[in-house]
């Protein structure tokens, strides 16, 4: 038999899965990022190097950037704040993320 998680992981998870969505969206459109990856050389960078390094990958610290957010914030909001918020967006906000994104990458699209 399955035991219930505790509700203040559920409040967690919550606040968690609202945060994260939009912080990777926000880091996304601004290019903000903890750091850039350089395949080529097997290097991270907190900042941008030379193009003798080859090309940047920052996908990696938009990652980042967004997890340590989103737990940060699922640890530091308290439990009777989180238990007012609606589940149901956990998944409407990551729904509006995705479809800001793809909006947003139509521009490669027109000419």
């Amino acid at each position: 038999m399955t035991r219930p998680l505790p509700s203040r992981l559920v409040s967690a998870l919550t606040v968690f899965s609202l945060v994260f969505p939009v912080v990777y969206t926000v880091a996304y459109y601004n290019e903000w990022a903890l750091f850039w990856f350089y395949p080529l050389v097997g290097e991270l960078y907190t900042n941008l190097q030379p193009p003798s390094r080859g090309p940047a990958m920052i996908y990696y610290g938009w990652i980042v950037l967004a997890f340590v957010s989103a737990a940060l914030a699922g640890a530091i909001v308290p439990r009777r704040w989180a238990a007012h918020l609606w589940v149901g967006w956990s998944w409407i906000v990551p729904l509006a993320a995705t479809l800001f994104t793809l909006a947003y990458e139509t521009r490669w699209f027109q000419g």
